[in-house]
């Protein structure tokens, strides 16, 4: 199932802002003859709201890829659209929907959420911003039973590696995607070589204590193309293996 490790599912992070956008994504990812490949598919309100179930994911599933898991950022978080993501998230093969929070006000709706996405048999991941967010939403999650709910963290949102890890390894256990990326002076970097972030000291901290989950390439900060996302892919894949020989 996994790329890398047995328990790692290893995946790119694809924006889709329209249907006309995502059948060109799908397009790149078959053009390059990626079978098999884990992807987490980013989607707005807009796309959301008005494409169906199976306009979201055939042209995905029609490229050979599996759907990891469905990340909706910049979205009005209305019951209609809680139930929509829940739909969509139990037809992927992940069966998890990410929602990345653009504040944590309103937490009392968890408890909702938690039996939405149980009813479809789904996991929800929330994504906090910061370390005090992360305190927040897992005093809340611990309160909440039944396995649904969990975390999603973005290394982007910190300003080192070491203090993504201070942040993460804590709450590791309800952790269940961690999204990598990297940067230099001129923009997105490779992600195992030299520069803002050290991911090589990540992944071998996550691999050492036996992260389960998804971990993603993907960056927030600055676009990069489909091909630069796949050569990346294949260089973190081989790293892990590396890393599972070791551990």
């Amino acid at each position: 199932m996994a790329a890398g490790t047995a328990r790692l599912v290893l995946s790119i992070a694809v924006r889709a802002r329209s249907e006309e956008e995502l059948e060109e994504v799908a397009e790149r990812i078959r053009d390059a003859g990626s079978e098999s490949l884990w992807i987490q598919l980013c989607v707005d309100a807009g796309i959301l709201q008005q494409a169906s179930l199976w306009d979201l994911l055939d042209p995905v599933h029609d490229a050979g890829a599996r759907v990891a898991s469905i990340r909706a950022v910049d979205v009005d978080l209305k019951p209609e659209l809680i139930e929509k993501l829940a739909v969509v998230a139990s037809e992927t093969a992940g069966r998890v929907a990410i929602i990345s929070l653009p504040d944590l006000r309103g937490l009392e709706v968890l408890e909702d959420w938690l039996q939405v996405f149980a009813s479809y048999q789904a996991k929800l991941l929330l994504e906090p911003r910061s370390a005090r967010e992360t305190r927040q939403l897992y005093k809340k999650l611990k309160e909440l039973i039944g396995g649904v709910l969990g975390l999603s963290q973005v290394q982007e949102n910190f300003p080192s590696t070491e203090h993504f890890l201070r942040v993460l390894t804590p709450y590791l256990q309800i952790t269940r995607n961690v999204q990598v990326s990297n940067y230099g002076e001129e923009g997105p970097a490779r992600v195992l070589t030299p520069g803002i972030y050290n991911n090589p000291l990540l992944l071998r901290t996550l691999v050492s204590r036996g992260y389960s989950g998804q971990l993603t390439i993907g960056y927030e900060r600055a676009p990069t193309s489909i091909s630069f996302l796949l050569e990346e892919h294949k260089a973190v894949d081989s790293f892990l293996k590396s890393l599972e020989e070791k551990f």
